[in-house]
């Protein structure tokens, strides 16, 4: 066999090699956008995180909320998924008024200063939480309404 007919030979057995692995990665299919607005008794909670894991809990996507209490969590899980919310990672951020000391928490994102908004432990655990949304293709607006009681 010539060089050049075993250089063929050689690519063509690896080219289908190259191909295994390409796509999303995870097996899941993603939809577009999921937002809107966070809320505890009509107030918007801020710098939260916004977990949505898939039905049988192997999948999760997260996203933030901006001070007004806007969201965005991009590339969902497509189907029902629980929703948590998180907020203790901001409990020992002073207030965006008060000396700030060596450590900068600004969001490069959105230039905005987190601000700690209490919500009580049920929504920040998923074995607790009680919120959920049917994820559909595309951009999807859902708000998420929590409850201090």
């Amino acid at each position: 066999m010539t060089w050049m007919r075993l250089g063929s030979a050689m690519l063509l057995a690896f080219t289908p090699l190259a191909f295994i692995g390409c796509g999303s990665g995870d097996g899941i299919n993603h939809g577009g956008k999921l937002f809107g607005n966070l809320t505890i008794d009509s107030k918007p909670v801020s710098a939260a995180e916004i977990v949505l894991f898939t039905e049988d809990g192997k999948h999760s996507v997260s996203g933030r909320s901006k001070n007004d209490g806007t969201y965005i969590v991009s590339e969902p899980p497509l189907g029902k998924c629980k929703i948590v919310v998180k907020t203790s990672q901001n409990k020992q951020i002073p207030p965006a008024g008060a000396a700030r000391g060596p450590v900068n928490f600004t969001d490069p994102a959105t230039g905005e200063w987190p601000i700690y908004v209490t919500i009580p432990p049920r929504y920040e655990e998923a074995a607790t939480a009680d919120l959920s949304v049917e994820v559909k293709k595309g951009d999807q607006e859902h708000d998420i309404t929590l409850t201090a009681k």
